[in-house]
């Protein structure tokens, strides 16, 4: 077996990851959000509030990586942690008035750019990349499920 086809599907996958998230950063520089950055102001502000807890379930990303893009919004003035109405002692993450008016131009801008990913398919193809997409997600998702319900060595 070549090299090449040890690695197949994972190397394929992680280019066009790779190359989608440099075409986001290209697209967001503007708007000073990254491809890693722009998903936690589109979810705050698909959502209002969100607790820390339940941006790590939304964005399936480890308590650190969250932690550390979150600063960068702070720092950016796009985000802030408030106390919880529902209960004073926790916080809740939400957009600023410069994060909603980020959040406002990221859903306008959005379209166009998942657009310009596949401008060289037709709808059926579109239809088929977005069948296969959803399987590859199912299937990891099992896969994972199966690999946390392993003995660990």
């Amino acid at each position: 077996m070549a090299i090449d086809e040890l690695d197949g599907y994972i190397r394929r996958f992680n280019i066009v990851a790779q190359k989608s998230r440099q075409y986001l950063n290209q697209q967001l520089k503007d708007l000073n959000l990254t491809a890693s950055t722009y998903f936690f102001v589109l979810k705050v502000g698909e959502h209002g509030t969100l607790s820390q807890e339940e941006l790590f379930d939304v964005l399936y990303l480890n308590p650190s990586n969250v932690t550390r893009r979150l600063k960068r919004l702070i720092d950016l003035g796009y985000i802030v942690k408030a106390k919880s109405p529902a209960d004073g002692r926790s916080r809740v993450i939400k957009l600023t008035a410069l994060g909603q008016r980020q959040y406002d131009q990221l859903v306008q801008r959005l379209p166009q750019i998942n657009q310009a990913l596949v401008q060289s398919f037709d709808q059926q193809q579109v239809a088929m990349l977005q069948n296969f997409l959803g399987s590859v997600d199912r299937d990891l998702n099992q896969l994972l499920s199966i690999k946390e319900d392993e003995p660990n060595d």
